[in-house]
């Protein structure tokens, strides 16, 4: 379900569908859909046959795993955002609090 939040959708494009965290070192199937490398590593290991792709299932070729820098730059920039949302919601707290201790 995706998120009315334009932040919160940019957080879940982010989002590797296995460890449910930003991509780290994120890579592209064959298929299109994309993961972390060592969350695929980990879902294939041990695996010496066909493998598969943990979102639709489709058989791809472990070797052609191809890295996606453009989405580690968007991972990096949702990072930023939540950083700042987070920022921005503790100083609310605090603006309308005017009174000297």
């Amino acid at each position: 379900m995706a998120a009315e939040n334009p932040v919160e959708s940019l957080q879940e494009e982010a989002t590797c569908p296995v460890c449910l965290e930003y991509f780290t070192e994120p890579v592209t199937l064959e298929c299109g859909h994309n993961f972390c490398r060592a969350c695929i590593a980990q879902c294939w290991q041990g695996s010496d046959t066909a493998t598969s792709c943990p979102q639709c299932r489709e058989t791809v070729q472990q070797r052609n795993l191809r890295s996606n820098r453009q989405l580690a730059n968007v991972v990096e920039i949702a990072k930023r955002l939540s950083l700042q949302q987070q920022k921005e919601q503790e100083g609310a707290g605090c603006a309308g609090n005017t009174r000297r201790l």
